[in-house]
């Protein structure tokens, strides 16, 4: 993982949280497509960016008319992908040819292709060796928005699958694995380092010092590697680690029950010290992939996300160096987080926004790796080339440092970087067999409707 966390220095006063705040403010873009091939979507887990790529704090709720335009546009969808299933199945033959019609006969994109149909998870990759096909899987319903302006399900009000995403995916696979991996993180300079163990040469830490000190420390960097800089996948990207490092650090309270920050549990504890600086980064967090014996249905297991935390301290020229000791309320923090996962997900939607995107890279993967599209002469060039030009999202290149503290025993400034990395490589090359999915399998491909790019099993 690039990202690292920086150990300043002590305070007889408070343990002080700092750190980079990715903040989101915009109104959700989901209108009329400029051009035919230009794709409509809503926000990011409830924050977004403006078009300059400021970041600033999110308001609570979007501004109504612009919830209304994405409501109204909803209205355009399919209504059959109202109806609730289990089990709903998505044909890339058949969603490439209708991105392609879309493309010859100059309209946009339908609202239903935009979110894959109603997908709520992508759970399966079916092979459908007769029709040479390949075939997305997982529960689906109708679609809404909620007060964020995010694009949900009807039922559930989890975050829909976005074709956008779907592209991205499966357009930087290869280079997924070639590359540094898909990731992001939020880190100091080393200029900033030096230039905060100065100001401390000079004060010592004080509330009313907390602006000087964000400005001696300045801007952290934001480092993105693996999918477009300007896509919305990054941005999901970023939005999920800001929102981790502000639950973490307490300059937010979670939406979720007994989620304290890391500086409320020192607190809590009496803590008479708080040991290195918290490094916080979120990556995949699958069982084995299982397949059966023909490998003709692949099925993804386990929660998708984890939080992991190490120590982490700058030495005088501001390079990082990973202690050996952990801070065991960090730890807490990030267990909690990942044992609550499909808990806390579920009222911050910026986490299953995170985890679907995850589903899609391991999809994607997994269908690189088996040479799944030569093999069966399934040509997909509409997923899987440029003739889609996806529109140019900001993404910020750093942010400002943040600060919390609060009033405990101890001495320890405590700072915190980290970022999320997405392994989809090492995911799609841990499988099982598992016999039983052949019935799965069965169930998908004899429900299918010829006439639908979609259809449900159930």
């Amino acid at each position: 993982m690039a990202s690292s966390y920086a150990n300043f220095l002590t305070s007889k006063l408070a343990a002080l949280a700092i750190f980079a705040v990715a903040t989101f403010s915009a109104s959700a873009v989901f209108g009329q497509a400029a051009t035919p091939t230009v794709l409509q979507v809503g926000v990011v887990g409830g924050v977004a960016v403006d078009a300059e790529a400021v970041l600033s704090r999110a308001a609570q709720r979007i501004d109504p008319a612009a919830a209304d335009k994405i409501t109204n546009s909803l209205r355009a969808a399919d209504t059959n992908i109202d109806r609730v299933s289990n089990l709903r199945m998505v044909s890339l033959k058949s969603l490439n040819s209708q991105i392609q019609t879309c493309i010859n006969e100059g309209r946009a994109i339908p609202v239903e292709v935009q979110f894959m149909a109603g997908l709520q998870r992508v759970e399966y990759l079916i092979v459908d060796s007769e029709n040479n096909d390949l075939i997305l899987a997982g529960p689906g319903e109708g679609l809404t928005t909620d007060a964020f302006g995010n694009v949900v399900g009807a039922k559930s009000g989890t975050p829909a699958i976005h074709l956008e995403d779907f592209l991205t995916a499966m357009r930087s696979s290869d280079a997924a694995r070639t590359g540094q991996g898909i990731s992001v993180s939020m880190d100091p300079t080393a200029e900033g380092v030096r230039n905060l163990r100065a100001y401390y040469k000079k004060f010592q830490f004080s509330p009313q010092r907390i602006e000087q000190i964000q400005q001696a420390m300045g801007e952290h960097t934001i480092s993105l590697t693996g999918v477009p800089k300007d896509s919305r996948y990054s941005q999901v990207l970023v939005a999920a680690d800001h929102r981790m490092k502000r639950l973490a650090m307490g300059l937010e309270r979670s939406n979720a029950s007994n989620l304290p920050s890391i500086l409320e549990m020192a607190k809590q504890a009496n803590a008479s010290r708080m040991r290195g600086a918290p490094r916080m980064w979120m990556e995949c967090n699958y069982q084995a992939v299982a397949k059966d014996e023909a490998e003709s249905i692949y099925e993804l297991r386990g929660q998708g996300v984890k939080a992991l935390t190490e120590n982490a301290k700058f030495d005088s020229q501001g390079k990082s160096q990973v202690q050996k000791n952990q801070n065991k309320h960090a730890e807490a923090w990030a267990n909690n987080l990942t044992e609550r996962f499909d808990e806390v997900s579920q009222v911050e939607p910026v986490f299953r926004d995170l985890r679907n995107i995850m589903d899609m890279s391991v999809i994607a993967a997994i269908i690189s790796k088996n040479r799944m599209l030569e093999k069966m002469g399934l040509k997909i060039d509409a997923i899987t080339g440029d003739a889609v030009q996806m529109p140019s999202r900001p993404v910020p290149s750093s942010v400002p440092t943040e600060c919390s503290y609060v009033n405990i025993k101890g001495n320890y400034v405590v700072t915190a970087s980290g970022g999320v990395q997405v392994d989809c490589w090492a995911v799609a090359e841990n499988t099982e067999i598992d016999t039983d999915l052949v019935k799965t399998s069965a169930v998908a491909l004899a429900a299918k409707d010829s006439n639908r790019w979609w259809w449900n099993a159930n």
